[in-house]
């Protein structure tokens, strides 16, 4: 476990804490990419991992779930000091994850932050710079570790330099970062291309909860093709992401506090999750598209089945009953979706896994 604040990184040797780039200096090459899918996951659970290998074995190599983003550190901002101090748990990467994982998954852990009131706004870009180091040591010097996935919510414009600094220390240490970020302006997309190695665009937040399957189709058709046009122009990768097993009840039901008022929407996520798919394969042969990031492989508590959920929230960690990721038929449920139809089970295999 690292614990330091941003103008060093504890434990460090003098030489590891120094930066490897020149902040006025143009970018480092970041390192080649490929093509697959990615998933997030909050919760170990083995056979979730084993279940990826048993995909891989049967997707093409350009389906494949070759990147993995699994929460492993947080940062916390001191507004009047101006430092921001991580901790990031290393041993989720070396002794869980990346033994679990199949030979070759791009490791990305995920570090996140709150910044509800502004904490990380308005620093100097010398102050900026001195936050990405810290990250960037960490993540450096992790060996298992290919890149970063930095989530900062809710996202802020200001926050650019952080993120240009961030890619530029681990450009230089031969690793990535990526933003998870909403569709945003020509303009303000452009920047953020310009501060990362990969942008994994939301295809969830397009427009409040259950926008309907043919809206929703618009808006992400809309928001994919303007992603894709900024790509080629900035040389840029992207994914996008969309709804897996961590939210099945998103689109399906709503519930206001204490369990009260459960409202069905009379409308399946897998409608949703099909017309992701459906959008997608239009850029299946474009260089910056990627592929597709599955929110999320980890498996939900008993208690936390729809019909016991007592939070209200329109992003429930919910599953459907009877068919949930309690079940082991579905704890890859979507990618196998997504193998089908993208063509990456070979003629000769069983459309489901074991």
């Amino acid at each position: 476990m690292v614990a330091a604040a941003s103008r060093h990184a504890e434990g460090d040797s003098p030489a590891e804490r120094q930066p490897l780039a020149d902040g006025k200096s143009a970018d480092f090459s970041h390192p080649v990419l490929p093509k697959g899918t990615s998933a997030w996951s909050y919760a170990y659970d083995e056979r979730v991992l084993a279940k990826i290998s048993d995909y891989n074995a049967l997707a093409r190599p350009d389906l494949r779930l070759n990147y993995f983003f699994q929460y492993a550190g947080s940062l916390a901002f001191d507004k009047r000091k101006r430092e921001a101090r991580l901790s990031y748990d290393s041993e989720k990467i070396s002794s869980e994850y990346a033994k679990g994982l199949p030979s070759g998954t791009l490791i990305m852990p995920i570090v996140g932050a709150r910044t509800d009131k502004g904490e990380f706004d308005g620093w100097t870009d010398e102050e900026y710079r001195a936050a990405a180091l810290s990250v960037a040591v960490a993540i450096g010097t992790d060996d298992r570790a290919a890149g970063v996935q930095i989530d900062i919510e809710p996202f802020s414009e200001s926050h650019l330099p952080f993120y240009r600094h961030l890619r530029r220390e681990l450009n230089a240490r031969g690793k990535s970062t990526t933003m998870f970020v909403g569709p945003k302006n020509e303009t303000l997309m452009t920047e953020i291309f310009e501060s990362c190695d990969l942008v994994i665009l939301s295809g969830h937040d397009l427009d409040g909860e259950n926008p309907g399957v043919e809206n929703y189709r618009r808006l992400l058709t809309k928001a994919v093709a303007r992603v894709q046009k900024l790509a080629s122009k900035t040389g840029g990768k992207f994914m996008v992401g969309i709804l897996a097993a961590a939210s099945w009840g998103e689109y399906e039901y709503s519930v206001d506090a204490g369990g009260r008022n459960r409202t069905e929407t009379g409308t399946r996520q897998e409608d949703y999750v099909r017309t992701a798919l459906d959008v997608r394969k239009h850029y299946h042969d474009d260089p910056e598209f990627l592929g597709i990031a599955l929110w999320q492989l980890s498996r939900s508590k008993d208690g936390d089945a729809p019909v016991k959920a007592t939070k209200h929230t329109k992003f429930p960690d919910y599953i459907r009953p009877g068919g949930g990721l309690n079940d082991r038929r579905a704890l890859l449920r979507v990618p196998s979706e997504f193998a089908r139809r993208s063509g990456a089970i070979l003629p000769n295999e069983t459309n489901q896994l074991p």
